[in-house]
């Protein structure tokens, strides 16, 4: 993907080619019964949170603001197929991990509420954090796993994450033209992820500690993360975006 505003039109193109992607084949291709049983329940919450989304659908097909179409809303549908994709993968490994799928959690529960309470740009104000969340700690999990198909299926799921942030960077970049909306929109936006934050870090604080993920680690990656969201968004798409805030420049430096 580049870092231009690309048109509705080509985001749709861009998720369809990836619609026909099959479910990967997660078999036991290691002994994971060392890796620590909140590892299973951590990604537990994150399937549970991957696999809502269909109110927000009907939402992008109907609806007045400036700057979307048609395309816009096919592409959220194909969005959220993809993230149930990944709800999909993320169920196969917490059986892999011997741990069991959940039905609720106060998280997803609270972005859920979130997001049914609040108009078409404040719900992908907070999908953007989800995307930021998920880019951050799928990452890290994968990192301080072994080599195997589990932590190769977090890893695409990343790179999957890493395009929805400039997905929902670009609408969001549409919708906040003005001097006055870019200024509303970081308070919203610090807000929504300095609470993110602080949810995310104590519903699972059991995985990072047993995986001996520093929580340092963690505030410093979200904190670049959530950066880079900002800058995309207020960034003039007429004028390009600051060499700085190149793609592959900027992403380069999370990788290990």
């Amino acid at each position: 993907m580049g870092i231009e505003h690309r048109s509705w039109e080509d985001w749709e193109k861009f998720f369809t080619d990836r619609s026909y992607r099959p479910l990967p084949a997660l078999e036991q291709d290691l002994d994971y019964s060392a890796l620590p049983k909140s590892l299973a329940r951590s990604l537990a919450i994150f399937q549970l949170g991957e696999s809502g989304g269909g109110s927000i659908v009907a939402q992008s097909f109907c609806n007045s603001l400036p700057g979307l179409d048609e395309h816009y809303g096919t592409s959220m549908a194909y969005f959220v197929e993809e993230e149930h994709r990944h709800a999909n993968i993320l169920a196969m490994c917490v059986r892999l991990l011997g741990g069991t799928l959940i039905r609720s959690n106060w998280t997803a529960s609270l972005f859920v509420f979130a997001r049914r309470l609040i108009g078409l740009r404040l719900k992908v104000v907070v999908l953007l954090a989800a995307e930021v969340v998920g880019l951050c700690y799928y990452h890290l999990l994968a990192v301080h796993l072994p080599q195997s198909r589990l932590r190769s299926q977090l890893l695409e799921i990343v790179e999957d994450e890493r395009s929805h942030l400039y997905f929902h960077c670009d609408f969001l970049r549409v919708q906040t033209p003005e001097p006055w909306r870019k200024r509303v929109f970081v308070v919203i936006w610090r807000l929504v992820m300095v609470s993110a934050a602080i949810v995310v870090a104590l519903d699972h604080r059991h995985a990072i500690r047993d995986l001996g993920i520093g929580l340092k680690q963690v505030l410093a990656r979200w904190k670049s993360y959530s950066e880079l969201a900002e800058q995309l968004i207020l960034s003039n798409p007429s004028h390009g975006l600051p060499q700085s805030l190149q793609r592959d420049a900027c992403l380069s430096r999370f990788s290990d």
